[in-house]
């Protein structure tokens, strides 16, 4: 299906670009946008079973069409025919006098949203090498058909890797926050730490896979006219330059870094009169979040222990995802048991989504829930759209790895309820989304720029109306003690120190990895760590106190995913986010409900969410706020004062 979806989609391309007519937003932009449906619906059925089942013969068969499937999208990306159709349509709209309508050959008028779509796409054959000469474009055809290919063969490792040391994506398992021996705890985040060396098993070495990957993408970008892949990277996000990433990186670091050396020496001090620590025994990161957990505890009476049975899955996301949602949007949920019938594993559950209370209200899509995890299912938690076609509603899912109990409810933990929260916000951008391309449809918005919904989508889990719909003990149905809620509430910047500097460190190694040159990528595998290690310590960061969330060697998003040169993007979409937090809670409020109200989130759902990428999300963001948005609530939230 896959290989009969690029044939077909090449003769629409061909077609497209062999019209004698003189282009027009019907025969070029609205034509192009209606191509490739075959392809589309062919590769989001395998990724969607690639990523969240246990399929070896998919997972070979995604590897094998990696080649194949960069050199379709270079057949699109090096068409100078389809190029200069578009820039044929940006130079008209370009030409016109300021406040003057533009309109094509055939009269129709080239609207704001068709302008930046058209202005986009020239953008976009321009960065991925339409002008380069012949032999230029071959080196980079064979570079973009390896690079697919290694991503897919890091994604197949890592997975693999984290099954088999049985912990999560990330490099401090949870499960250190309640193992008691210092021995066990040391031994757990070694396990974690060393996936992808080739200590346990040479078959998941993934430095191989990183360095080659590191200097095709330097080459890739040098060929483009780039000085690195983060450079050509950053060209089309919010950031728009190496520089300032790399200033926002340096703001934070410092600080974060000198918060987690200061709670360092308050856990230290706990494991040093804790009657179980033996002789010889010193704190270190393994011990972290043992430690943090009981001054947590102390602190603020709050563990998840204690919350657990207040937050039953099913609960966190009826009474309270969907809660939210309905106070803020005035969407309903409806299941689909029917359609759940249908998914590809037991325990996948469908929603429809309704615009209103009433029956008729009209349908909006499909909610697709995907929230245990199973052998085979890719760590961590992720969004996806299953359907984004125009003209037709969005099906979108949502997956986490929640364990399924054997028998009973699924209760979380206080970051699962995070997580859920988070998930549906990218839910929402799609789902509400009202862009009439597809290309700039809901979550198709610059890297830096897609995480904004979600953080800010997180906040809600802990306003008190919503906290008191969706906490209620699982056996008494008794709701979360007020006491509770207000510690959990009143926690701050507690542990954000850490948080910060983990997030920060594997934000920077992704920089260091992408802003070198060809001739500066490491050659030896055995130089990955050390590579590693003075990265962090040339941007102020102690690894030997706070591992990255991610090491080189299992970093997922960057090595397999799309956010090479780009996971700085969390903590500058945070950025919004926060500020956003602030215009809720006091320009969108009513009567005291922090914004939770149908106003604000009409203004949001209208002014943001609704409008993908078919304007600049800047200006989507002055016209929600009406105004830039500030990093001074970001510094204070994380304690970066």
């Amino acid at each position: 299906a896959i290989r009969a979806g690029m044939a077909a989609e090449r003769q629409e391309w061909e077609a497209i670009a062999t019209n004698e007519a003189e282009p027009t937003i019907a025969n070029t932009v609205n034509a192009l946008e209606r191509s490739g449906e075959l392809l589309e619906r062919a590769l989001t059925v395998l990724d969607a079973l690639t990523s969240a089942t246990d399929c070896p013969d998919l997972d070979e068969l995604e590897e094998a069409l990696a080649p194949e499937l960069a050199e379709h999208s270079d057949a699109y990306h090096l068409d100078s025919r389809l190029y200069e159709r578009f820039k044929t349509l940006d130079d008209l709209v370009a030409a016109a006098p300021d406040g003057e309508e533009t309109r094509d050959a055939d009269g129709t008028v080239i609207d704001a949203e068709a302008a930046r779509f058209i202005r986009l796409t020239v953008e976009e054959f321009e960065r991925n090498g339409v002008g380069l000469d012949e032999s230029d474009a071959y080196a980079l055809k064979a570079i973009n058909a390896r690079v697919n290919a290694l991503k897919m063969h890091f994604s197949v490792l890592a997975t693999e890797a984290m099954h088999a040391a049985e912990v999560t994506n990330v490099t401090v398992p949870p499960a250190l926050a309640t193992t008691r021996a210092h021995g066990a705890r040391a031994a757990l985040l070694a396990r974690s730490m060393s996936r992808g060396l080739g200590e346990q098993d040479d078959a998941g070495d993934t430095r191989g896979v990183v360095l080659e990957l590191a200097a095709l993408r330097a080459e890739r970008a040098a060929l483009l006219g780039y000085p690195h892949h983060a450079g050509l990277v950053a060209a089309e996000s919010a950031a728009r330059t190496t520089k300032a990433v790399s200033e926002m990186l340096a703001r934070l670091t410092p600080p974060a870094m000198a918060n987690a050396r200061h709670d360092a020496q308050v856990y230290a001090a706990r494991m040093d009169s804790d009657p179980r620590t033996q002789v010889g025994e010193t704190f270190g990161p393994a011990d972290w979040p043992f430690y943090e957990a009981a001054e947590r505890k102390d602190r603020f009476g709050v563990d998840d222990e204690i919350l657990a049975p207040y937050l039953e899955l099913w609960n966190v996301v009826t009474k309270g995802v969907f809660y939210a949602a309905n106070r803020l949007y005035g969407i309903n949920f409806h299941e689909r048991e029917d359609l759940a019938e249908h998914m590809y594993a037991p325990g996948v559950r469908v929603w429809e989504v309704r615009d209103g209370e009433e029956p008729e209200a009209p349908v909006l899509g499909l909610f697709v829930g995907d929230y245990y995890a199973r052998a085979g299912k890719s760590g961590g938690a992720w969004m996806d759209s299953l359907v984004t076609r125009a003209g037709r509603r969005p099906v979108v899912i949502n997956c986490c790895n929640i364990e399924q109990p054997t028998s009973g409810p699924a209760l979380l933990i206080w970051d699962e309820v995070i997580t859920c929260f988070h998930e549906f916000g990218h839910a929402l951008h799609a789902l509400l989304s009202e862009a009439r391309y597809p290309s700039a449809f809901g979550t198709a918005v610059p890297r830096d720029v897609v995480e904004f919904p979600s953080q800010l989508n997180e906040k809600w889990a802990l306003h008190p109306e919503v906290l008191s719909s969706y906490a209620c003990h699982v056996d008494t149905g008794e709701p979360l003690p007020a006491e509770l809620a207000e510690q959990l509430r009143g926690q701050g910047t507690f542990g954000q120190g850490y948080a910060t500097t983990e997030y920060l460190g594997a934000a920077l190694l992704d920089q260091a990895w992408h802003t070198l040159t060809p001739d500066e990528v490491p050659r030896d595998v055995r130089q990955v760590e050390q590579f590693e290690h003075q990265a962090l310590a040339e941007a102020g960061i102690n690894d030997a106190l706070v591992p990255p969330r991610y090491r080189t060697t299992y970093f997922s998003h960057v090595f397999a995913g799309g956010y090479s040169a780009a996971y700085y993007a969390y903590i500058w979409s945070e950025v919004m986010d926060a500020d956003a937090i602030a215009w809720f809670t006091t320009d969108g409020a009513i009567d005291g409900d922090l914004g939770l109200n149908r106003k604000a989130g009409d203004a949001f759902r209208r002014e943001f969410l609704a409008r993908g990428d078919s304007r600049d999300p800047l200006v989507s963001y002055r016209a929600f706020t009406g105004r830039e948005p500030s990093i001074l609530p970001l510094l204070k939230r994380r304690g970066l004062t």
